[in-house]
């Protein structure tokens, strides 16, 4: 294939999650610095996943439309980003999760006052879900990119009254997020043998799922 596929992400766990779903189409997944880019910090200022997954996409593309080197290749650059939506909130936090009471909060002040808020609601009024917004570019040979197209994955869920496991960091709601397709937390997910975990798909990968047939036809091309 002579298309290289960039992900738009400096988080090395989500390029391993991101591979192990493609690796089956013969497909390398690839980051900015496999062509000596240094990190982009790209404000995500949208009022929506699919606009903050946009923004990335564009800012990644312009990128490598500067690199004179690089104008005879052609890139699919992908972006995503996920929220939590809680029925009863009227979909909130969504995008502001981590902004949740106005400020920067830590993982910690995420999950108190997710307790908080929820403590008023019964089990029947807990229902949520996580909701990724995947957006895939084309960049062809370095003349042109295309408008993102969008693909979209969900993961119902109950939020829990009590987190349950083990914090992991930078993914507060892992332990509070029941998920009853699987039988478990979000957050257990992790401690099962690879062969189960593998057959459990989250929010992103069902929106790779989606976006497969699309990153399949334009690899060829």
């Amino acid at each position: 294939m002579n298309t290289h596929l960039i992900y738009a992400t400096s988080n090395p766990g989500k390029v391993m999650e991101m591979s192990k779903h493609l690796g089956s189409l013969g497909v390398k997944v690839e980051t900015m610095q496999n062509f000596d880019f240094p990190e982009l910090d790209v404000p995500e200022t949208g009022t929506s996943l699919g606009e903050n997954a946009v923004i990335k996409v564009a800012a990644y593309s312009k990128a490598l439309q500067s690199r004179p080197d690089l104008q005879g290749k052609k890139f699919l650059v992908l972006s995503d980003d996920t929220g939590l939506e809680i029925d009863v909130l009227g979909g909130k936090p969504g995008i502001h999760v981590r902004r949740w009471k106005g400020y920067r909060m830590s993982d910690e002040e995420i999950v108190e006052h997710a307790l908080s808020v929820m403590a008023p609601f019964s089990e029947e009024q807990r229902g949520a879900q996580f909701r990724t917004v995947l957006a895939v570019g084309v960049v062809d040979k370095g003349h042109r990119d295309s408008d993102p197209k969008l693909f979209e994955g969900t993961l119902r869920g109950v939020v829990l009254e009590a987190p349950i496991g083990i914090p992991i960091e930078g993914f507060p709601f892992e332990r509070l997020f029941y998920v009853p397709e699987w039988g478990i937390h979000l957050g257990g997910s992790h401690q099962l043998p690879a062969e189960e975990k593998g057959k459990l798909l989250s929010h992103r990968e069902r929106a790779v799922t989606a976006a497969i047939p699309f990153i399949r036809k334009e690899m060829l091309l």
